[in-house]
């Protein structure tokens, strides 16, 4: 395809996450190039392009690095270029010093380390309105909902099994919460629990009307990370790539208002830290009119 002189297009990889991050630093790409910017990936994904105002055009393609002759060797107008890591070269030093993700892609992109992340559009009153409608139908309370995010495709997920995410279930349920884990294609469903097939391009509308988010981190934790409502990733206690999993991709390096609150799991967790993760939820429930009137009336 021709790609026009004033345009640099960046080829991401099949991940959320990576379209997430690659779509928050195009900002950063055309102020540094003086270049507009387009995005590449796949066709279930452009959404995301969407949310970045400086993207202006997505080029649907088969995902990886074969999906467009992508071979320029640095961004430069009329160029496709790789937006990833070809040979994860940049990736074996995540973790390393306070090697962080984001500055893999810094490297990648070639920005100077200084260069931020721009937040994505917020979810608009028509979608949040779409989103509450989608869960009432399925009797789940916009505002006193948690949406489980529990499987990851290419970070571990070690110890954070079935087991922890039922015994969270139970605690956010008995602080008076609903729990709906969201269904993707190959999400094995812990027994038990109550699961809905969450439209993705949805997901940002749907944890924002719910009101409360829960993840293994994953692109999925990405994806919605800056959104107005509580949030909390677990980590895995695992080595990744040259450090560990929480310093090499912790939420604290993205420059958010409010980061989701971090925690890390180790194989033998005990009950006190599901139990706290649902007292941290449970702390930031709005106070219900109802229960406001009651006060007033016992005053």
């Amino acid at each position: 395809m021709t790609v026009p002189s004033d345009v640099c297009l960046l080829v991401a990889d099949y991940g959320i996450g990576d379209h997430y991050i690659v779509g928050s630093l195009a900002e950063a790409v055309r102020r540094h190039y003086g270049l507009r910017v387009w995005l590449a990936g796949r066709a279930n994904l452009a959404f995301i392009a969407d949310l970045y105002p400086t993207v202006e055009h997505y080029v649907v393609s088969a995902p990886g690095r074969d999906a467009l002759q992508a071979d320029a060797r640095k961004i430069e107008g009329g160029t496709i270029y790789y937006a990833h890591f070809p040979e994860l070269e940049l990736m074996r030093a995540v973790g390393y010093n306070g090697f962080h993700f984001l500055d893999a892609y810094r490297c990648r992109l070639g920005l100077p380390a200084s260069s931020y992340q721009t937040r994505p559009r917020q979810p608009s009153p028509v979608e949040l309105a779409a989103a509450a409608q989608l869960l009432r139908e399925n009797n789940y309370s916009p505002g006193r909902t948690v949406v489980l995010s529990i499987e990851a495709r290419t970070t571990p997920t070690d110890g954070v099994d079935a087991n922890f995410w039922k015994a969270l279930a139970l605690e956010l349920q008995a602080q008076g919460l609903q729990v709906l884990v969201n269904a993707g294609p190959s999400t094995a469903v812990p027994e038990g629990l109550r699961a809905l097939a969450l439209p993705l391009a949805a997901l940002r509308a749907v944890v924002q009307s719910a009101g409360f988010f829960a993840s293994v981190r994953s692109g999925l934790s990405d994806l919605v990370c800056d959104l107005r409502c509580p949030q909390v990733v677990v980590y895995p206690a695992v080595r990744y790539w040259a450090g560990s999993l929480h310093a090499g991709t912790t939420f604290t390096r993205f420059g958010l208002t409010k980061a989701p609150h971090e925690v890390v799991i180790a194989p033998g967790y005990s009950p006190e830290q599901v139990q706290a993760l649902a007292i941290y939820f449970a702390a930031r429930l709005p106070k219900s009119a109802s229960v406001t009137t009651q006060a007033v009336s016992v005053a």
